[in-house]
């Protein structure tokens, strides 16, 4: 469908002409067909032809105007102009009509004549632009060949046979069938030569040039036979024929074909033209010696176009076979450049692809094959990229292959990921470019390439890290193989003082502090040479001179060939981290007021010493001191001048030993001195130890200066002597301890070796310790009552005293447990229970008048007495007992009263308010002063039995005793003597103005029972 097409695709003009030419061509027909006058006749043939030949000129001329700015631009203005001509030529023909011009030739044949040269013209312009240069004479001789034979051919056909026309007339009529019989061959050749497809353009042009032609012959050949050729069907033959060319022309368009079959069919063609031609020339021969009556000249045309002919197929065979060889040399050396095309795709270090337009793989190289998990390139061929191991990137990479294609610009240099066989994901950069068709006017598939770039991805991420690496806090250091500085970061430059500029070039040794030796330094390159590494703390000095410690890593550099390229050193300053480890371990080992070694540091030490006794032989000595009264003095003077006591004794017992001996604190006001190689006799190390205590007992005895308060005390000294690791540090300790006990015992001041008989007593103490625990959840305690009497001998009332009834020991007496459980903490239930038994025993005597009014004198210990709810628990038991409590008397003695003075007047006060009297119990054995005495809200005085025993005969007793009793009576208190043995205490006593009594003389302490019993006995008596 041709027509249908070309109507299809020309603009709306270009049809409306077309259509002008057809209704011309019908309207010529019907008036033709309808009128019988001859001059009607020829006026309708006339009126079609030049309709349609006006018409085809203007086709043709609106196509050069459609297509000016092609390539084609040539050919298509041969066409317009050859077209222009013949319509030309048909007005002139319609002119001579007019006139009754009749001559042969006439002016409207030389119009005619111009249609065939010019298509030819364009025709020739194809060619040369669309068959390569070096087969274009191939395709000039074909296409002479083939004129040559047709016209030949056609000379012998239509020429007429008559031989009484002029050469001018001849050659006219043979150049109308030649004029368009050479263009016709053309374009037969065209079709092979340049593998051209059936388009409406080219292949409608071409049959109707060819019945052009042939009407025009067949005109000639009736014309000049005398027949009738107005109306006649090949009239209107001829310009159906050139409107379809006009039309041809308007749509011209030249379309290859690639497909393998048509390639092969075109070149069979080609290669059988040469023996068709010769068969055309050897018909032509054969017709013309058929007919002997044709003129000579026809004859002669004849064998000289067939001798042309045969001669031109022996030219265009040698060249075959020429052209057959240079084919295989060029198909030779193809295969060779498409090997060494194929070796260089192959081998070079990049991935290369190739796709067709559906994205369907025609080829790769080795390298893609083996990313796409194949082992050759042929595996892939028809494939896609989802059925790749990278089918998760598939719609990526179809987007980027459509987008190159569809606008045929490439994409150049981007980074994607790509998944590989293994699962693992890489980077690869891409380019892609589209691939051209051979004409480069339609894009066919895409080439691409890419390479892997993983490495260099992990190298600039790695480039970002050290970048943001090199800005830490840390301070960086970069010098090269010889140790010149090259770089340094902002850390290092605030670390170490330096700017950036100051130290560029140096050798890192203005940095040193001068604090390491040579073979220090020596150490450190031996390691980085050895291991490429270092790591260590330095002392380093800054640029103002401060010297400081840091931590530093040295790395070395190497290059490709092995070799140091430089050094990296990384480094923080750990000033506040030695300050800290520093104060950590001063807080770990050292006692913080006096910067004596603590506990922890003295067993390490004492170990030491151990050791050291071991390897020698000889004696080591443990002096474990205690501070006498040091609880009196800081309690009244304070805990701040009880620290400058501490710190002053330390400094004292530091003057007092040997440089490699050690002194250390416990806690409270207890030391340690640890003498070392004393002697390998015992006897010699315990003088010289002894020599070193008594040093130190003389020294710390001496008075102190605090501040504006002059201090006095004294040390108990305890020692243990060890001899290498006899005993364990714990036991040397502790036998110390024992030891310094007995200095205590032994009236403080004092010194005192440690020996197994303390050891004893220790052990029976821990014993006796154990059974304290339970002997007041067992009920074992028991109160004895100590009567009271007035100067004559009347019951005033009773001191309850202690006693412990041990199912295996029988009953133990306050002094052997009292002060254990003043140590333990125990005598604070204890005292409860003794007061909580001592109100109850208080409510029963209200119902018998012989005891009602007895009041009853209990001991309280200053740790219950300085418990924080010791009044509300004075309070609970006189409530709940329903004792009276003006018939309770609290003994306190000194130290209880001297211990927290004011915490002392004050709950005095509170119980003073309760009823309860309170008397002052072993008075004149403490260091209680007049100010402090008239202060306490006492009800009494009593003198301790230390005065009354020697009162007799003892002067200075018996003033002590005389003055208590003029003090107590000026101060208003009533005054009370125990111990009283005899009757000379008891006159000397009343004489003197005491007259209650408390001792053996009137009766020894003695259970309840025992003592109401005494009570009754008396009353009778």
């Amino acid at each position: 469908m041709p027509l249908q097409t070309a109507l299809s695709r020309i603009p709306q003009i270009n049809r409306i002409v077309f259509l002008i030419g057809l209704a011309g061509i019908v309207a010529g027909i019907v008036g033709i067909n309808i009128s019988h006058d001859p001059s009607w006749i020829k006026f309708f043939d006339n009126l079609h032809w030049t309709v349609a030949t006006a018409s085809a000129a203007v086709l043709a001329w609106l196509g050069r105007r459609q297509i000016s700015g092609q390539k084609r631009f040539g050919a298509i203005w041969w066409f317009a102009a050859g077209f222009a001509g013949y319509a030309l030529g048909q007005l002139v023909w319609d002119a001579q009509v007019a006139l009754a011009y009749s001559k042969f030739p006439s002016p409207s044949d030389f119009f005619y004549l111009w249609l065939g040269p010019c298509l030819t013209m364009g025709l020739i312009l194809e060619i040369r632009n669309g068959v390569r240069k070096a087969s274009q004479v191939t395709v000039l001789l074909d296409v002479l060949s083939l004129s040559v034979a047709s016209l030949t051919l056609v000379l012998v056909l239509y020429l007429p046979m008559r031989g009484d026309l002029d050469l001018l007339s001849m050659a006219v009529l043979v150049s109308y069938p030649v004029s368009l019989l050479i263009p016709t061959c053309i374009g037969l050749i065209m079709i092979p030569a340049m593998r051209l497809r059936f388009s409406s353009g080219f292949f409608l042009f071409l049959p109707a040039v060819a019945v052009t032609a042939w009407s025009w012959m067949h005109w000639n050949l009736m014309a000049l036979n005398g027949l009738a050729i107005d109306g006649a069907w090949f009239n209107v033959s001829f310009s159906i024929a050139i409107l379809l060319a006009g039309l041809a022309v308007s749509v011209w368009q030249l379309e290859h074909s690639d497909a393998p079959e048509w390639d092969r069919a075109c070149e069979g063609f080609l290669r059988m033209l040469p023996i068709i031609t010769i068969i055309l020339a050897s018909g032509a021969m054969v017709v013309a010696g058929s007919r002997p009556g044709d003129p000579d000249l026809v004859e002669w045309l004849t064998y000289a176009g067939s001798v042309l002919v045969i001669m031109l197929a022996i030219v265009r065979q040698s060249r075959l076979l020429k052209e057959r060889d240079q084919l295989l040399a060029t198909q030779t050396e193809a295969l060779r450049v498409g090997k060494l095309l194929e070796s260089f795709i192959d081998t070079v270090p990049i991935r290369v692809f190739w796709k067709d337009r559906d994205l369907n793989y025609l080829g790769c190289n080795s390298l893609f094959a083996h990313d796409a998990g194949y082992t050759r390139p042929s595996e892939l061929i028809g494939k896609n990229d989802f059925q790749m191991v990278w089918k998760d990137q598939a719609e990526l990479y179809r987007a980027d292959d459509y987008r190159v294609i569809n606008s045929g610009n490439p994409k150049i240099s981007y980074d994607e990921p790509q998944t590989l066989p293994d699962g693992c994901k890489v980077w690869v950069r891409t380019s892609k470019v589209p691939m051209w068709s051979e004409g480069n006017n339609e894009v066919i598939g895409v080439l691409g390439i890419y390479e892997d770039i993983t490495e260099h991805k992990t190298a600039e991420e790695d480039l970002r890290v050290a970048a943001a690496t090199f800005e830490t806090q840390e301070a960086i250091l970069i010098t090269d193989s010889d140790a010149k500085i090259m770089r340094v970061n902002p850390a290092f430059q605030e670390i170490t003082g330096y700017s950036k500029e100051e130290v560029i070039g140096q050798n890192p040794r203005i940095l040193q502090s001068g604090r390491h030796d040579a073979a220090f330094y020596q150490a450190m390159w031996a390691a980085l040479r050895d291991t490429g590494k270092w790591s260590g703390e330095v002392w380093d000095k800054r640029k103002n001179g401060e010297i400081y410690p840091k931590s530093m890593t040295i790395t070395a550099v190497y290059d490709d060939n092995q070799q140091v390229s430089n050094y990296v050193a990384v480094f923080t300053d750990i000033s506040q981290r030695k300050q800290s480890e520093q104060e950590i371990h001063q807080l770990a080992f050292y006692d913080p007021l006096t910067q004596l070694p603590n506990r922890r540091l003295l067993m390490d030490r004492l170990q030491q010493a151990m050791a050291v006794s071991a390897r020698s032989g000889r004696h080591g000595a443990l002096l474990f001191l205690d501070l006498d009264h040091f609880k009196i003095i800081n309690d009244t003077r304070g805990h701040a001048m009880g620290d400058l006591l501490l710190i002053e004794v330390a400094r004292r017992l530091q003057t007092c030993v040997r440089e490699g001996d050690s002194v250390a604190r416990l806690g409270g006001d207890e030391f340690v001195v640890v003498l070392e190689e004393l002697s390998s006799r015992q006897d010699e190390a315990a003088t010289l130890t002894e020599l070193v205590a008594e040093k130190i007992r003389n020294k710390l005895s001496q008075p102190y200066a605090l501040k504006e308060y002059e201090c006095h005390t004294t040390p108990s000294i305890g020692i243990s002597l060890f001899h290498g690791h006899l005993e364990s540090v714990d036991d040397l300790l502790q036998h110390a301890d024992v030891a310094m006990y007995q200095a205590k015992a032994a009236g403080r001041n004092a010194i005192r070796f440690f020996d197994p008989q303390m050891q004893t007593a220790l052990d029976m103490r821990a014993d006796l310790e154990a059974d304290l625990r339970h002997a007041l959840e067992k009920r074992q305690f028991r109160l004895y009552y100590q009567i009271q009497v007035d100067r004559l001998h009347r019951p005033l009332g009773a001191e309850v005293l202690l006693r412990w009834a041990h199912p295996e020991r029988g009953l133990v007496f306050p002094d052997q447990f009292i002060p254990l459980a003043e140590e333990t903490g125990l005598i604070v239930p204890i005292g409860l229970w003794v007061l909580e038994t001592a109100c109850t025993q208080l409510k029963a005597w209200q119902r018998d008048a012989l005891t009602r009014d007895l009041t009853v004198a209990v001991n309280v210990s200053a740790r219950q007495f300085h418990q924080a709810n010791f009044v509300a628990q004075v309070q609970r038991v006189l409530l709940e007992s329903g004792a009276p409590p003006a018939q309770l008397k609290l003994e306190l003695t000194e130290s209880v009263v001297l211990e927290n003075i004011e915490d002392t007047i004050g709950k005095m006060h509170e119980i003073k308010k309760l009823g309860v009297s309170f008397s002052m119990d072993d008075f004149g054995t403490g260091y209680s002063s007049l100010s402090q005495l008239k202060r306490l809200p006492l009800d009494q005085i009593k003198i301790d039995r230390s005065f009354v025993r020697d009162i007799a005969f003892d002067s200075n007793d018996a003033a002590i005793v005389h003055a208590t009793i003029a003090m107590s009576q000026a101060l208003g208190l009533n005054v009370i003597a125990e111990g009283v043995e005899t009757e000379a205490q008891r006159e000397f006593l009343d004489h003197h103005g005491c007259h209650a009594f408390q001792g053996y003389l009137f009766s020894k302490p003695v259970p309840l029972e025992l003592f109401e019993e005494k009570l009754k006995t008396s009353s009778m008596g």
